[in-house]
């Protein structure tokens, strides 16, 4: 068991985190959807304009990427992460390398196995849908399970858990959501719409869905995320249909 120091825990009861979930059933106030949309207006632009004009955005260097430490952590979420489909699988895969790429372009310097962990398996709730519950919850809940199973202290569930629920919330930050919750997102962010694509290198991107294909993703996604809407009403996911999400994967920089 590998000895690591954690940051403190955000704040559980900020929007999106552990105990809004708790609290509002993942149901989003009137209030939380107009600062949502108005998020989601802003991250559209920024999307379209790094995809109009890429060449104004230098991609970072990742030749120095930390690896992820081999240890039984990581092999029991890869195991964990196998009973999703192939396509949530890859997604998995690709969103931890993203995030992790990202992350250290930015100049943090997360727990680069947690990190990883939480891209696995931040989807793997998905194969599920369940009427009035987030499936973020079974995500964590998965990754809790890993970390107990490898005999890891009780605060690095917690880490995992807090990240993995707050993934989804709409305008999340390192500051107030923590690296892990806000790089989870803006890994998977990357794979799912582009955002963000501009900021890494080509031949990174190209080596990433060589080794991990993307397949059917985008309709496989489309698909899950009208499902979790319609378990979820006044959800987040709900939320992200409405402001036009699912239209944002489908025009993806990507073939499929």
């Amino acid at each position: 068991m590998t000895q690591r120091p954690l940051p403190s825990l955000p704040d559980p009861d900020r929007f999106g985190g552990p105990g809004w979930l708790a609290r509002s059933g993942g149901v989003m106030s009137g209030s939380e959807c107009a600062r949502g949309l108005a998020i989601a207006s802003r991250q559209q632009v920024q999307n379209l304009w790094q995809r109009i004009v890429p060449f104004l955005h230098r991609p970072g260097r990742v030749d120095d990427l930390p690896p992820v430490p081999d240890s039984k952590l990581v092999k029991l979420a890869e195991e964990a992460a196998l009973s999703q489909s192939p396509a949530l699988l890859g997604h998995g895969y690709r969103a931890a390398i993203f995030a992790r790429a990202l992350a250290h372009i930015d100049g943090h310097k997360p727990d680069p196995e947690l990190l990883h962990i939480c891209g696995l398996l931040h989807d793997v709730g998905l194969m599920q849908d369940i009427a009035g519950e987030d499936f973020t919850l079974r995500s964590a809940a998965a990754a809790r399970r890993c970390a107990c199973d490898a005999h890891e202290p009780e605060a690095v569930g917690d880490h995992l858990a807090d990240a993995i629920i707050v993934h989804t919330t709409i305008g999340v930050t390192p500051e107030r959501d923590g690296v892990l919750g806000a790089y989870t997102q803006y890994g998977a962010m990357v794979d799912l719409t582009g955002l963000r694509l501009a900021h890494l290198p080509k031949d990174f991107v190209a080596g990433v869905l060589r080794q991990h294909p993307r397949g059917p993703f985008k309709a496989e996604l489309i698909r899950r995320l009208e499902k979790e809407a319609r378990a979820v009403p006044g959800g987040r996911f709900a939320f992200a249909t409405r402001v036009g999400f699912g239209l944002a994967v489908k025009q993806a920089p990507f073939p499929s």
